[in-house]
């Protein structure tokens, strides 16, 4: 890949982490336009969501962006860190990997439980 696209990665990955960790801090979601949905029946639903669902979309989105931004330290950087911090860096983005996985089960669960599916009336 490009350089360019490894240096997006590495601006990208630390705003997700602070947007994510802002929604995990409050628990509330953010005013418009960041805070609507869709469409209407989007927007009522994220409305009633309890502060709990946001969290976990906070953390789901946090997750995701400090594993964005392993990706861009260990793809393009990789020739010039020593051995050991790539081994490191493998290690941690694995287990962000994993983290993500569960922080999406989470996520889908809560979603579940209090009908915030598209399908679930608003």
């Amino acid at each position: 890949m490009n350089q360019t696209i490894y240096l997006s990665f590495l601006i990208l990955g630390p705003v997700l982490t602070a947007y994510g960790a802002g929604l995990l801090v409050t628990g509330r979601n953010y005013s418009s336009p960041l805070g609507r949905g869709l469409t209407r029946g989007d927007t009522k639903r994220l409305q009633r969501a309890p502060a709990i669902y946001f969290r976990s979309v906070g953390a789901l989105v946090g997750t995701g962006g400090l594993a964005l931004l392993a990706y861009g330290v260990l793809m393009g950087f990789r020739s010039s860190l020593p051995a050991v911090l790539v081994t490191i860096l493998e290690i941690l983005e694995f287990l962000l990997y994993a983290a993500l996985l569960v922080l999406l089960f989470w996520l889908l669960r809560l979603a579940n439980r209090y009908k915030l599916f598209r399908w679930n009336k608003p």
